[in-house]
């Protein structure tokens, strides 16, 4: 004779145990796994690195025979992607991490505040872009070569731009030739730096001749005035 049951129990069970009284298939975890990669993998940059977190909640949601959804949210490197199961209904979180890397200059030994950095002081490194986000780096060691580092740095420390300053290619006092382009035209000067320069900046100049000042910037090809 089969126990008596209160009716609200019975239709607990009768909800959770199939008629033939086997347990319903569990959902396979592998195919929670592959969704929720392939749906990451989607929407990050092609050389990101994708890391699911635990996925064994699974095998508590019977079987989906639908497509599994796979919906993200949250802010890389962290998010979360909820698994959707039409029928039967279920929904699961799994965890994601998605980490982007790039090669950046770092410092390939111990550096010290004013000293003029050289092509051994610098080598590439791959690392996570957490690790510098939000900074102005360095891609290529050319870039920074013959500048002035600002501050002491350890060796494998990222170089930054607001960790080392360009170098001086005008001093102050010295005397140089000024470019000045005007209408098509280009004429030459001879002027005495009245400020030091380094690239990019624009720097005030005397004419020895007459006395007069005035300002031109200093460039990749030499200090320059555009008057047009």
């Amino acid at each position: 004779m089969r126990p008596w049951l209160p009716p609200r129990t019975a239709l607990l069970l009768a909800a959770i145990w199939p008629a033939s009284g086997h347990a319903a298939t569990a959902q396979n975890e592998a195919a929670v796994a592959s969704a929720v990669r392939q749906a990451a993998q989607n929407l990050a940059p092609p050389d990101a690195s994708v890391t699911l977190g635990p996925v064994n909640g699974a095998h508590a949601m019977p079987a989906c025979t639908a497509p599994l959804a796979v919906t993200l949210s949250g802010t890389a490197p962290y998010e979360q992607a909820a698994v959707h199961c039409s029928a039967p209904g279920w929904t699961l979180y799994v965890n994601v991490t998605v980490t982007q890397s790039e090669e950046v200059v770092v410092a390939a030994r111990p550096l010290t505040a004013g000293q003029t950095i050289t092509r051994q002081d610098l080598m590439l490194k791959r690392l996570p872009v957490q690790n510098f986000a939000g900074r102005q780096i360095f891609t290529q060691p050319a870039q920074i070569e013959g500048a002035n580092v600002v501050m002491s740095m350890a060796a494998g420390m990222v170089i930054t731009q607001n960790t080392v300053q360009a170098p001086l290619l005008v001093k102050a006092g010295q005397l140089v030739t000024v470019h000045v382009y005007s209408g098509g035209v280009m004429l030459s000067v001879d002027a005495t730096a009245d400020q030091p320069g380094r690239l990019g900046d624009t720097i005030l100049l005397t004419n020895p001749g007459s006395g007069r000042r005035f300002s031109a910037q200093v460039t990749a090809h030499g200090v320059e005035l555009r008057l047009n």
